[in-house]
């Protein structure tokens, strides 16, 4: 009788541990446990989502067994650029504790800061940074897959300037093989300034408007890179001044 008593109290715990371990969590979790990336940064919104599940690892430590839960939640929080919502961050605690657990980061995008009454560009203000334009850029560059030319020499520039083009690197190609030239624009391409560095843009706009120095680049009237190279030396010879 003692030992049936005894199963049956354990089989009671285990149910009452199961049920606490998947019981719907409190958003707070999210105030309490997300991780500014620096000061100022704070919580604005959070929604659980589902996706209780068990973990084997906690705080970078890996386990044979499960030790926790992980619950999804949709995450917004002002940041210095904005306003960011990660979409199913994961906050996952050791079973039992609403004190030992850690956030997980999900995917995310930048959300309007406004219905959350934030500036526009959230700890930033109202008016964006230099620093927030050119992360913005390079973000929209990233996913960009038409982006191309990253470190091609384009006419005199050793390194020139990115462009986004109707055929990707299909249009990069056909530039190098010189079917269409002599600039990647003649291609069908498009400069992409946001997504390029400062002296690599003004190289291939000094150049461009040079149109000697185009000339010398056209694949129909030169048809190697050797006697395009001759004959852009020759033009900067001609060019400097007799003594």
């Amino acid at each position: 009788m003692f030992f049936r008593f005894v199963a049956v109290l354990g089989a009671l715990v285990t149910i009452l541990w199961v049920g606490f371990a998947f019981a719907k969590p409190s958003t707070e979790l999210c105030e309490k446990f997300f991780t500014p990336a620096v000061p100022g940064e704070k919580v604005l919104a959070c929604k659980y989502v589902g996706g209780d599940r068990p973990t084997r690892e906690l705080n970078g430590q890996q386990y044979l067994t499960d030790v926790g839960t992980c619950w999804d939640f949709d995450l917004t929080a002002v940041q210095n650029c904005g306003c960011r919502l990660f979409m199913k961050s994961s906050i996952c605690c050791r079973n039992g504790s609403t004190t030992e657990c850690e956030w997980r980061v999900g995917d995310s995008k930048l959300v309007d800061c406004k219905p959350f009454g934030q500036p526009q560009f959230g700890l930033g203000g109202a008016t964006e940074s230099e620093a927030c334009r050119l992360r913005r850029a390079a973000a929209d560059c990233y996913k960009d897959k038409n982006l191309s030319f990253a470190g091609v020499t384009v006419g005199p520039c050793m390194v020139g300037p990115r462009f986004v083009c109707p055929k990707g690197d299909e249009n990069l190609s056909e530039f190098l093989d010189g079917r269409c030239g002599p600039t990647p624009e003649d291609c069908g391409c498009v400069l992409a300034e946001p997504c390029s560095k400062k002296d690599e843009i003004d190289c291939y706009k000094a150049w461009k408007a040079d149109p000697e120095a185009v000339k010398c680049f056209d694949p129909k009237v030169y048809s190697n890179g050797w006697l395009r190279s001759e004959c852009y030396r020759k033009l900067q010879e001609s060019r400097v001044p007799a003594p």
